[in-house]
C-alpha cells in the first residue's frame, strides 16, 4: 500500500509540475505580447514627436494615415492574442489548483499512511518490550 501511495504522490506531483510549466508558458507569451505592444506604443509617441517640417513632409505623401492604419491593425492584432492568452491563462489557473489539491491529497494521505506504519511499529516494539520483560520475570 506504501508503495501505491508513493506513486500516487509522485504521479500527482509530475502532473502539478507539468501544469505549472504549461502556466509559465503562457506567462511567456504574455509578457512578449505586452512587450510588443509597448514597443508600438513608444514607436507611435516617437512618431508624434517628429519636428513639424519633417511631419509636413509625411502628411503630404500620406505615409501618416498608412502608419496610423499599421499602428492600428498591429494594436488589435496584437491586443487579440493577448485576449486570448489571458483567457488560457484563467483556464489554466483553475486546471492548476486542481492539480494543487490532487497533489497536496496524495502527498497527505502518503504521509498519513507512513505515520501509521511508524506508529504500528513502535506499537509492536513495545508490545515486544513488554512480552520480554514478562518471559524475564517468569524467568526469575
Amino acid at each position: 500500500m506504501d508503495d501505491a501511495l508513493n506513486d500516487l504522490a509522485e504521479l500527482t506531483d509530475a502532473l502539478y509540475r507539468a501544469e505549472l510549466q504549461k502556466m509559465a508558458a503562457l506567462s511567456a507569451k504574455e509578457a512578449d505580447l505586452r512587450h510588443k505592444l509597448a514597443e508600438l506604443d513608444a514607436l507611435r509617441s516617437t512618431n508624434r514627436s517628429l519636428p513639424p517640417g519633417q511631419l509636413t513632409v509625411v502628411r503630404q505623401i500620406g505615409a501618416d494615415v498608412l502608419w496610423q492604419g499599421w499602428v492600428s491593425r498591429t494594436r488589435e492584432t496584437l491586443n487579440l492574442e493577448l485576449a486570448q492568452i489571458l483567457a488560457q491563462k484563467e483556464y489554466m489557473k483553475s486546471e492548476l489548483q486542481r492539480a494543487y489539491g490532487k497533489q497536496m491529497a496524495a502527498a497527505a494521505m502518503r504521509d498519513k499512511a507512513r505515520n501509521k506504519a511508524s506508529q504500528d511499529r513502535a506499537k509492536r516494539f513495545w508490545q515486544a518490550q513488554d512480552d520480554l520483560q514478562v518471559l524475564k520475570s517468569s524467568r526469575d
